[in-house]
This record gives structure tokens, sequence and C-alpha cells, in this order.
């Protein structure tokens, strides 16, 4: 009978390591599947404010986007990612922070192939805006 017990022990004891080890390999799987997701997130964030990033290839899809006066630069951000000129406004808000840009009011005509700098480029000179040409004619 004491053998018995003592078997049962040590099948537990067994039992219990295989979990605690099974346990702590699916713990660090999935810490280090995390990680990866966290630095893949971060990289193309990072690509998308430093980079030469485009939602396209060229020719791609023009868009008219009309900004208002006052307009923050999280609502033009916003009414960009609407238009699918930009994958994200966070990143956009990002870079015209970091580069100091100021986003002029008007309507522009910008196109999915063009990068960060190429849009800033558009919206940051108000005589790229087309009511101004409208008006000049």
């Amino acid at each position: 009978m004491a053998q018995k017990q003592e078997g049962t022990k040590i099948a537990i004891d067994v039992a219990g390591f295989i979990m605690h080890l099974l346990l702590n390999i699916v713990f660090y799987a999935v810490v280090i599947f995390a990680i990866y997701k966290v630095g893949i997130t971060a990289r193309d964030f990072c690509y998308q404010v430093f980079g030469a990033y485009s939602m396209d290839a060229e020719p791609g899809i023009n868009a008219e986007i009309t900004i208002k006066d006052g307009a923050s630069t999280m609502e033009v951000a916003a009414a960009l990612e609407m238009n699918r000129l930009i994958p994200s406004r966070y990143s956009f808000y990002l870079k015209v922070q970091l580069m100091g840009h100021k986003i002029l009011a008007g309507t522009y005509i910008l196109n999915t192939s063009m990068t960060y700098d190429e849009i800033l480029d558009q919206i940051t000179n108000y005589s790229n805006s087309i009511v101004q040409e409208a008006a000049d004619e």
C-alpha cells in the first residue's frame, strides 16, 4: 500500500512538472509573439513618419480635400485617413509636429500615390489650392 501511495505521489509530481513546463513554454511563446507584433507595428509606424510611404503605387486615385480655416492638424489627418490618402492619422500628425509645418485652409487635389512629404508640400502652400486657382481665372 505504501508503494502504491509513493507511486501515485511520483506520478502526480511528474504530471505537475510537465504541466508547469508546458505552461512556461506557452507563456514565453505568447510573450515573444507579442514583442514581435509590437516591433513590427513600431517599425511600420516609424517608416510612415520618417520614410517615403504612400498608400498606392502610381498613378493612384485623386481625392479632393477641403481644409477649413482653423482646422486642427488632427482633423486634417483624420480627413486624409478617411479618404485613404494616408494609413494612420497618428503618424501623419507626428510628422507634421516634428517638421513644424503649418497646414493652410483651402481645397486641394491629392493622390493616393503621394508620400507624406508630397501631401505636406501641397497643403502647406496656398497657391496649390484649387479654390484660389478658380478665383484667379
